[in-house]
């Protein structure tokens, strides 16, 4: 491996991982709990909150590879 900072690829893939687990978890129980378009404005909810959780953890890998770019 060389000493070149790069981007954190096991960070970003570990909180998309997580991210689609608790995220397939919260339709799942939003379908059992929900109908009709109670169901529909509850699952785009759930999908907004995980997108924008996923650019969060997309800007903290990109963040943890700027300051060790900086570290150097």
């Amino acid at each position: 491996m060389s000493d070149e900072p790069a981007f954190d690829v096991g960070r970003l893939a570990r909180i998309l991982t997580l991210i689609a687990v608790v995220t397939a978890i919260f339709l799942l129980t939003a379908s059992w709990q929900l109908e009709g378009a109670t169901l529909q404005v509850g699952a785009v909810a759930i999908g907004a909150v995980a997108v924008v959780t996923a650019i969060t953890g997309f800007l903290i890998a990109g963040g943890a590879a700027y300051d060790e770019a900086q570290r150097l």
